[in-house]
């Protein structure tokens, strides 16, 4: 605790400073006029209404050349009723037969020029909201916040069209109040930004200047005035979902089926305040994770992929404590059933443990104070086996387990915040707790040209047989975050006993670095360049306990963009001390030593307008002394086939010669450990495929094929010794081994009603880990072993409904507006 005083006090020390930089950016106002006349989103923006709203123009460009007015200039309008705001733009292009006019899925921008809008309606610089549509009217919604991270899993229910016409385009977009969140107060003022993009210049303009040197683009928006004695609707809505599938599993012969019938309810509490529940939620449609086998001694982190799991989760992020993929993940006692029990004897066996249901709540008042609380609980899962005598028996693989989470996020000024959070995990059957605790503040000065950021957190655990394990952890960074040159240093200690894993992730604890990092940005064309980024990093670690040194990295990061639109970075990485891993030989007290290494990785990235290109990076990885070389590569091919339909190959290559790693390790009777350490050539090829086919705006198709082989040849083992080093030994044990996980999924999708959809799906899957005396080398042989392992194949259908309050209170101008939809849907679908 006295290392853990110390960090406290340099947090203080770093946090005392009063910024006093204070360069205001010039805001524009766009008034916003209210009609009494119905508006029909048509494209069209024939209603009377449109002529009398002021007019907001003089777009000025982000991308390529920033500060510059637009090649093209746009008008836009907004009105605004009791319901919503609509808004009208006119998208000035002279000619219009040369808009790009790719179409793709929802949330996808693709090849297309697009415009859109992004709100503020707290006016904190914050938390924004988006709302793009495409030339081909494909709407795109996002979330984003004062660090312009962008969260396109946010699925609002609005409304849109689009027209070219003789100038150009229209863009008429109507955006309900249920979909937004805004202070019950007699008099609105929003942030507000417009956007716009010509695809072919690969030109992004704004109404409101964006400066690039200026860090967060939320904060550079505009403000929205006139908007008078609206109020907040209630917000109440409710998806309710059938799902029916059928599975075969080649290995047992056997199929399975079923169905589910669950539901999502949103209800707004206040103007401000949200709560959403699933009921026995089915995510069996989700996309396949890609697996990989990881020979590190840290846990595989896999994205979150469930809807409920990734909308409108942004607030619980803090801390990074929450990793939301814990929550009905694999049953603990999976494993121990597949390997106990031969597969004619298991009946059933769960993989995942069963979610009853979750909530969270969420929002924030008019003082600014986010409250976010999240809940989850899993039921009892239990494994079906037959025993020797034939008699059948349940074996319980997860305890019923509560999962919590609450967090407190109060803005300070512009951009600026300090949050309080805390996650509990509660297994009442096995008599245990666990939870952490922490802060997260983030200051920036007036100008957002500097920042001081950091966190504490302090994890606690209970068993009813141990005392309490309680760690602690705690991270400090300083900033220049705008400008050509940016600068950064930072701190981190994590000790030896914190452990947020049981509701976060974390892939090692014990340790302290800290480091410094030094950027120069170009941001305005210069020769034959339209930018450049570069910077040098320097960073060192320690163990933590004992403190021992771990490594020191110098390293150099480059990216430039040339004016016919290629992309290129190269990455340096220098340990010139080498490396004392802590890590992988997975016994405390002891450690590995490998000798000073440098790493070099270079990527290119052509321009997006061909219709056929290739993305690639090479790279490689040398360790001199130890005769270690690593290298790899990645080939991504895009080709555009026609505006509705793209192919996205990809092959992966890496190959290690030489690598030393961890085998297994076991218990001498004097209580010493013996670690057994190898040396083999590792190859990892992983290829892919992805295809879209979009038939409309409503309705497409997505196919991708996955195959990842991981191949592992040992050459000759070793003993670990206490001072880092290894001697070779006799040890002769089959430990070669191939790893081959092949996934399909194809997705037929169709958005039949605004929030509303259908989908079909086909997976099939296959994994394989077995060991070898002889290695298959020869690709296409091992592609064809690994079709005759066990498939796992499965067909499912869900249907979404989204049914919204406000829909039946307004009655028939409501109802038309969405068998419009449905109608219109329909028609895309046709033709």
């Amino acid at each position: 605790m006295q290392t853990m005083t110390r960090v406290l006090f340099l947090i203080f020390l770093l946090t005392l400073p009063v910024f006093l930089i204070a360069q205001s950016h010039q805001r524009k106002n766009l008034e916003a006029l209210r009609t009494e006349i119905d508006i029909e989103i048509d494209g069209v923006l024939s209603e009377d209404a449109w002529q009398f709203a002021p007019t907001a123009k003089d777009f000025l460009q982000r991308e390529p050349l920033n500060g510059r007015p637009a090649s093209f200039d746009t008008h836009v309008k907004l009105l605004y009723d009791d319901q919503a705001i609509y808004i009208g733009a006119h998208i000035l292009d002279p000619k219009p037969d040369s808009l790009w006019q790719e179409l793709k899925s929802r949330d996808i921008f693709g090849m297309a020029d697009y415009f859109g809008v992004v709100i503020d309606p707290y006016n904190d610089g914050l938390n924004g909201l988006a709302f793009f549509v495409s030339v081909r009217n494909v709407q795109i919604d996002y979330k984003t916040d004062g660090q312009d991270n962008e969260d396109y899993d946010w699925d609002a229910v609005w409304i849109s069209d689009s027209k070219i016409v003789a100038d150009g385009w229209i863009a008429e977009i109507k955006i309900p109040y249920s979909a937004l969140r805004f202070p019950k107060t007699e008099i609105q003022e929003w942030g507000i930004n417009f956007q716009r993009n010509i695809q072919r210049f690969r030109e992004i303009t704004s109404w409101n200047f964006i400066d690039a040197t200026i860090s967060g683009s939320l904060q550079q928006s505009g403000q929205l005035i006139g908007i008078e004695q609206i109020t907040p609707p209630l917000r109440l809505s409710g998806t309710p979902y059938f799902s029916a599938f059928t599975e075969h599993n080649s290995e047992t012969g056997n199929w399975k089926n079923g169905y589910n019938i669950g539901m999502d309810i949103k209800a707004g509490l206040s103007e401000s305040f949200t709560l959403d529940v699933t009921l026995i939620p089915d995510f069996g449609q989700v996309e396949s994770d890609d697996k990989i086998y990881s020979l590190s001694p840290y846990e595989v982190f896999y994205e979150e992929k469930r809807p409920f799991f990734t909308e409108g989760t942004e607030l619980f992020n803090k801390g990074g404590i929450f990793y939301s993929r814990r929550i009905g993940s694999t049953a603990d006692g999976y494993y121990q059933v597949q390997n106990q029990y031969d597969p004619e004897q298991i009946i059933d066996n769960p993989e995942n443990e069963q979610l009853i249901n979750a909530f969270k709540l969420s929002g924030k008042t008019n003082k600014g104070l986010g409250i976010g609380v999240f809940n989850a609980m899993t039921a009892n899962t239990w494994a079906k086996v037959k025993d020797s005598t034939g008699n059948e028996q349940r074996i319980l693989t997860a305890p019923f387990t509560n999962y919590n989470m609450f967090v407190f996020d109060q803005v300070l000024w512009k951009n600026s915040s300090i949050s309080i959070y805390n996650t509990n995990v509660y297994k009442p059957d096995n008599r245990f707790a666990a939870n952490v605790s922490g802060t997260e503040f983030r200051l920036r000065d007036k100008s957002n040209h500097y920042e001081t950021s950091g966190n504490i957190n302090i994890s606690q655990h209970y068993t009813s047989d141990n005392s309490p394990k309680i760690g602690e952890y705690a991270q400090v960074r300083v900033e220049k975050v705008s400008g050509n040159f940016l600068a950064e240093t930072w701190f981190k200690y994590v000790s030896d006993d914190y452990d947020p894993n049981d509701m976060g992730y974390l892939n090692r604890n014990n340790e302290v670095g800290n480091g410094y990092n030094f950027k120069y940005n170009i941001y305005e064309p210069f020769g034959k360049f339209l930018s450049m980024r570069s910077g040098i990093f320097i960073n060192h670690y320690y163990l933590n306990v004992p403190r021992k040194f771990s490594y020191l990295e110098v390293g150099y990061d480059g990216h430039i963009k040339t004016k016919n639109q290629f992309s290129a970075g190269l990455n340096v990485n220098f340990r010139p001390l080498g490396f004392h891993d802590f890590f992988e030989p997975r016994v405390p007290g002891y450690a590995y030593y490998t000798n000073p290494s440098f790493s070099i990785n270079h990527w290119g990235s052509p321009d997006y307008r061909k219709k056929f290109m290739v993305d690639y990076t090479i790279g490689i990885w040398h360790i001199p002394k130890q005769n270690l070389f690593n290298w790899w590569f990645k080939l991504e091919p895009r080709w555009r086939v026609s505006n509705n339909f793209l192919i996205l190959p990809s092959v992966y290559v890496d190959y290690s010669m030489n690598n030393i790693g961890y085998v297994r390790d076991s218990l001498n009777t004097n209580g010493s450990h013996s670690i057994i350490f190898g040396r083999r050539d590792i190859l990892d090829i992983t290829t892919s495929l992805e295809a879209d086919y979009v038939f409309s705006p409503d309705a497409s198709l997505a196919f991708r094929a996955r195959h990842y082989w991981l191949q592992v040849d040992y050459l000759s083992f070793y003993d670990l010794q206490k001072d880092e080093t290894i001697i070779q030994n006799s040890y002769s044990g089959d430990e070669d081994f191939a790893v081959n996980a092949f996934n399909i999924d194809m997705v037929f999708k169709w958005n039949f009603a605004p929030g509303s959809e259908l989908l079909l799906i086909w997976k099939n899957a296959i994994y394989s880990n077995e060991k070898f005396k002889i290695l298959e080398r020869n690709y296409w042989r091992n592609l064809d072993n690994t079709f005759n392992a066990p498939i796992s194949n499965s067909f499912s259908i869900k249907v979404l409904y989204y049914l919204d309050w406000q829909y039946f209170k307004s009655g028939n101008k409501k109802k038309s507006e969405g068998f419009g939809a449905l109608g219109q849907s329909i028609r895309n679908l046709v033709t």
